[in-house]
């Protein structure tokens, strides 16, 4: 039996996921970042990316739009804005969004927020990103 801890994922509207794991790799700031049992105490920031969870049960997949973890030795916990399991990414609403967004950033004038623009296609690509990739 491997070596596990607890893992947390948690939003503004409700706790994601909670179950122990094997490793856990995260969009990190600067990287992918990878989490495994006994891990030094770590807290930052996570940036739009894939979370991969290795269970010993089996793999899962969630794409975020960002957010903080924490790591101890004994218990991770990721706080993001958003966190969808692959299977829940609805690629049509998330393809909509991506089209929204790119109208937006393609908008003339100087009345849009190009930031929250470019952030909305940045958040659908990557839900489209992940779904994809994991065959959805």
């Amino acid at each position: 039996m491997a070596r596990t801890f607890k893992l947390e994922i948690v939003t503004p509207e409700k706790i994601v996921f909670s179950e122990d794991i094997v490793s856990l790799v995260v969009p990190a700031e600067r990287g992918y970042l990878g989490i495994l049992a006994g891990h030094a105490p770590l807290l930052c920031t996570l940036q739009p990316g894939e979370i991969t969870i290795r269970r010993e049960t089996g793999d899962l997949y969630f794409a975020t739009s960002g957010g903080f973890l924490e790591a101890t030795p004994h218990t991770t916990k990721l706080l993001c804005e958003s966190a969808e399991s692959v299977q829940e990414i609805d690629t049509t609403r998330a393809e909509e969004a991506l089209r929204r967004a790119k109208e937006r950033l393609h908008a003339a004038g100087a009345s849009i927020d190009r930031d929250r623009a470019q952030a909305a296609l940045d958040r659908a690509q990557n839900r489209l990103n992940v779904a994809q990739k994991r065959g959805r």
